[in-house]
Formats: C-alpha cells, sequence, structure tokens
C-alpha cells in the first residue's frame, strides 16, 4: 500500500453523518461489519459479529474471499465518504489480492485510504490485516470508487 494518505475533505460533523448512515445500511449489517473514520485519512471496517456464512475460507475457519472482497467493497466506499458530499459513493474498480488465510483467532481490520482523488473519482487502496496491525497483511487491494449523483 502506498504511504500516501490524503487527508479527509469531509469536516468531522459531515462524516459524522455519512458514518451513521453508512453502519445502517442493510448489507454492512448483513455481513456483521461496523465502520469507522480515523484521522488523517482512513476508514476501518471490523467485524462487529461474525457470521457463520463468512468462514470457510481455503476449506478452514478463515474469511471466505467472497466475504473479503466484499468487506474491501465496503472500506473503500467508506473511504471515499468521507472525502465527497454525497451520501452515496460507488465502487467503479475492485481487485483483491490474496497473500495468505485471514485466520479468524483474532479481531480482524479492513483499513483503506484515499490515495489519489479527483472531483468526480477517487483511486483508493487497502489492506485486511489484524486490527493491532501486528502481522503480515492476509490481503491487498487497490480500485477507485466515484460519488454517487
Amino acid at each position: 500500500m502506498s504511504p500516501t494518505v490524503l487527508p479527509f475533505r469531509l469536516n468531522a460533523a459531515a462524516r459524522a453523518g455519512h458514518l451513521r448512515q453508512f453502519n445502517q445500511r442493510a448489507e454492512i449489517a448483513w455481513f456483521g461489519f461496523a465502520g469507522r473514520f480515523e484521522d488523517p485519512g482512513e476508514a476501518l471496517i471490523t467485524f462487529a459479529r461474525m457470521p457463520q456464512g463468512a468462514l470457510g475460507g481455503g476449506g478452514t475457519q478463515a474469511v471466505n474471499g467472497g466475504v473479503i472482497a466484499a468487506g474491501f467493497d465496503a472500506a473503500f466506499v467508506l473511504a471515499g465518504l468521507g472525502h465527497y458530499d454525497p451520501e452515496v459513493v460507488v465502487t467503479l474498480e475492485l481487485s483483491v489480492k490474496f497473500l495468505s488465510l485471514a485466520a479468524t483467532d483474532r479481531p480482524l481490520a479492513f483499513r483503506a485510504h484515499v490515495a489519489r482523488s479527483a472531483r468526480h473519482f477517487a483511486f483508493v487502496e487497502g489492506t485486511l490485516q489484524t486490527l493491532d496491525g501486528s502481522g503480515s497483511p492476509f490481503a491487498l487491494a487497490s480500485g477507485m470508487v466515484a460519488p454517487g449523483r
């Protein structure tokens, strides 16, 4: 992941409003995700609960690859919500590199940030690793998001 993390463009109050709506979305709850912003410009998605259907990656108790892709999608949208006024941000592109099985013996976190942005789209990058950031990442991702119209 690039060391370039753009600080959030929106102020804390605007981000708080976006975050409330984001965490109330049905698909976020369905996957057991919970989002938050961390200054200066990082979006964080954790598992508030681990749905049984989220497991089975590599035939083990690791997180399923589809759930990992969904976690990055959520993290990228949330990162975009820290930069754009509209209450909707959509994913234009998502690429995931799986590095190792994401075992659930420790809390996990999807961390994402905007690396470059323009008026109508932003490039985003992310990692899946333990919540405390120890050890190597389980997956890396990159993509593009855009504000809804």
